[in-house]
């Protein structure tokens, strides 16, 4: 079987039984406890207010719980016995449903706007420490995963700082406090309620745990489908050469077959759950009424008694259907609190304003002293590994694919975290820089163009609010393309994406290139940035980056000889070894002896 597609018990891991016991065994609310306390550090600056709205919540839901009971006493001694006065207990009716709307409204409104405000930073420290972590943790993450956590895993959570948390409490009191409110009534209509209503709870609870695990294996799905649909249209035309590969064609029917069915079985659940509960209401109802003129005509109850019974059967079934699906939604908060905990740490702290901390200018060579670092355990690929690139000049970087020249690179811009070892400039760890000033002092520009959904000024400067249009018209003149941005439809303010930039592929690397010397960098690193020009581009380009690198030191990862000439210090590395290593005259060419060991 494709190990892509779903097994065929991927639908059919839980049978659906509405009175058995499973959910006692369900594990959807493991570690609920623990979940909740990680929320605490975004929570705790609204507990006060929260704190108050809870008072507001019991409240309300006192009462609801009283109000039948107060209506039973209006009946009885004001419409019937006629012993009291209708003016007070009228008023005190009203400005009970008075204070409980006021109360109500209060509540869900502080809530919901606390609710937004807690989801509002969450979302922001989630997207800043995702921005610090280094590039392996990216290895391992997709991109369409990590979207999920910081979009809808977010949006989930929303349930602890809605109504929706105090909605679930609030029918669950009301519906003990009505029960046990109705025992001070009648016992024999309690017990009738009772007897009806175990059943509906063990109906409701494992038509809870249904939908969250029949949800979670439907969310699963659609999400394949998503990607399945994204992958055909990124791959139409190998699709169209293929006729539309059957095989393909199969998985994504068999995709749909399985959504349909879950989707089918999950309304067929819901829907025999909220019949069951209409039919049992009315039942129930018509059980309390029978019993209740039976009582009230041989005296044991009062009319306003038959009325309150009555009005709590409706409190105490009515909130069924909704503690149903608010139970789904908490336990889909929960999945995505278990989610973010898996992905980030306890306590996320902001990033910095980066011109806060750049720290002062660096200086001095930059040297790899006895450098430990693998992708995987078992391969090692640096071990005890040692190099000096001198200041102010430039250093070329040579090999074969897989001989760890990017990966030289990525160390030294804090990509990944090395295993053992320092990387120095001058006296300093550049492991230990914080992002700020290592993004500050150390510029990049690799074959990847990298361009934001923004304006061509916010491309280069980075929303640098410091860096002047002067000082980008001079970096754009240095490098060759002041004419070409500034004839561009909006010149600085055209707003443009990687697909829409309308740039040559060497102009869009002079563009890089721009946008590094913008933040005037100390060390520049060159990784193979000329890969995917012809010779002629790549001749004009270093034409124009010759002269920028004087006064800097700069690591240029090079795969063509032409690009060597720029070098005055070359080193050859194959399988994480430096094989030989040399000085040469700047604008000298290299041959192939040259490398040679």
């Amino acid at each position: 079987m494709d190990h892509l597609e779903l097994r065929e018990q991927e639908d059919e891991k839980y049978r659906f039984s509405p009175f058995g016991l499973k959910f006692t065994q369900a594990q959807e609310w493991d570690g609920a406890l623990s979940d909740t306390k990680w929320l605490w550090p975004w929570v705790k600056p609204h507990r006060l207010r929260l704190s108050f709205a809870l008072v507001l919540f019991f409240l309300t839901t006192l009462i609801s719980v009283a109000t039948p009971r107060l209506v039973a006493k209006i009946v009885d001694d004001v419409l019937v016995a006629k012993t009291a006065s209708f003016a007070f207990w009228g008023v005190l009716l009203g400005s009970l449903m008075l204070l409980k709307i006021i109360a109500d409204l209060s509540y869900k409104w502080m809530v919901t706007k606390i609710g937004q405000r807690i989801t509002k930073q969450l979302r922001n420290d989630i997207f800043h420490q995702l921005g610090d972590f280094p590039l392996n943790f990216f290895d391992k993450n997709s991109s369409g995963r990590l979207i999920s956590r910081c979009v809808n895993d977010v949006s989930n959570l929303s349930a602890f700082f809605t109504s929706n948390f105090f909605t679930v409490i609030s029918d669950i009191v009301l519906i003990i406090g009505c029960v046990i409110i109705m025992l001070t009534l009648s016992v024999k209509s309690t017990l009738l309620v009772i007897l009806t209503l175990i059943p509906m709870v063990i109906f409701m609870l494992n038509v809870s745990q249904a939908q969250m695990r029949w949800g979670r294996t439907i969310r699963n799905i659609l999400s394949r489908l998503s990607s399945h649909t994204g992958d055909s249209m990124n791959n139409l035309a190998v699709l169209h050469s293929q006729p539309f590969a059957l095989k393909w064609a199969k998985r994504h029917q068999r995709l749909q077959d399985l959504y349909s069915t879950l989707t089918m079985r999950n309304i067929i659940t819901w829907g025999s759950f909220s019949s069951a509960h209409v039919l049992v209401m009315g039942i129930t109802y018509a059980m309390v009424i029978t019993l209740g003129v039976y009582q009230l005509k041989m005296g044991e109850i009062t009319i306003g008694t038959l009325i309150a019974t009555f009005t709590y059967v409706g409190l105490i079934f009515g909130p069924f259907l909704e503690i149903s699906e608010k139970l789904n939604v908490m336990v889909t908060a929960l999945g995505s609190v278990k989610r973010l905990r898996d992905l980030l740490p306890e306590q996320i702290t902001t990033k910095k304003d980066s011109a806060a901390d750049s720290g002062q200018v660096p200086h001095g060579p930059i040297r790899f002293q006895d450098i430990k670092f693998s992708y995987r355990s078992d391969v090692p690929l640096f071990e005890n590994f040692n190099l000096e690139l001198p200041e102010g000049e430039v250093t070329a970087l040579v090999g074969r694919t897989g001989s760890g020249k990017t990966t030289l690179a990525h160390l030294m811009l804090g990509l990944y975290p090395i295993t053992h070892g320092k990387i120095l400039w001058g006296d300093e760890d550049i492991q230990a820089f914080p992002p700020a000033r290592r993004a500050r002092w150390i510029g990049h520009v690799s074959q990847d163009l990298f361009i934001f959904t923004d304006t061509i000024r916010e491309n280069l400067r980075l929303w640098r609010e410091d860096i002047t249009d002067e000082e980008i018209s001079e970096r754009l003149r240095l490098v060759g393309l002041y004419n070409k941005i500034m004839n561009l439809p909006g010149g600085l303010d055209m707003i443009v994406k990687a697909e829409t930039l309308p740039l040559s592929q060497g102009e869009k690397q002079l563009l890089l290139l721009c946008r590094a010397l913008l933040q005037d960098p100390r060390l520049l690193v060159f990784d193979e940035a000329t890969a995917s020009l012809d010779q002629l581009t790549e001749e004009e380009w270093l034409g124009h980056v010759g002269k920028l690198f004087q006064g800097r030191t700069t690591l240029f990862i090079a795969h063509r000889m032409e690009t060597l000439r720029l070098a005055t210090f070359i080193v050859v590395l194959e399988n994480g070894k430096i094989k030989k290593s040399f000085r040469k005259a700047a604008g000298k060419p290299v041959t192939e002896a040259d490398l040679s060991p």
